[in-house]
């Protein structure tokens, strides 16, 4: 392994132990921080406009702000319920996404669903 794969492997391995940490905890305050996405700052340099909206999730009470996958959608975390409806009704006044959509969990994982393809 090179010296830059060893740091690189590092650099996942604390980003991962930090998360768990934080998701142990069961504080959603300890959650957004630690919240990461590998690509965001390529998808950051393909569409500028998202740093504004992350800013403006931010600046509007989320304990975090992500890109999802290679953008351009963006998730935002909010401390309970009542702050995620807050959240989403400020952002889509805010000018600052197309649309808004609002997911809540537990939620279950992978599911296979035979027949379909």
């Amino acid at each position: 392994m090179s010296g830059a794969d060893l740091a690189a492997y590092k650099a996942v391995g604390t980003i991962y132990n930090a998360l768990m940490t934080a998701l142990r905890s069961g504080e959603p305050a300890a959650v957004g921080p630690a919240l990461s996405n590998d690509l965001q700052a390529a998808a950051l340099s393909l569409f500028p406009a998202l740093r504004k909206t992350l800013n403006a999730g931010q600046e509007l009470g989320a304990l975090g702000a992500i890109v999802a996958g290679s953008g351009p959608t963006c998730v935002f975390l909010a401390a309970n319920a009542e702050r995620a409806v807050d959240l989403a009704a400020a952002l889509s006044g805010a000018g600052v996404c197309r649309a808004v959509a609002r997911a809540s969990g537990p939620v279950p994982g992978v599911t296979i669903v035979a027949g379909l393809s």
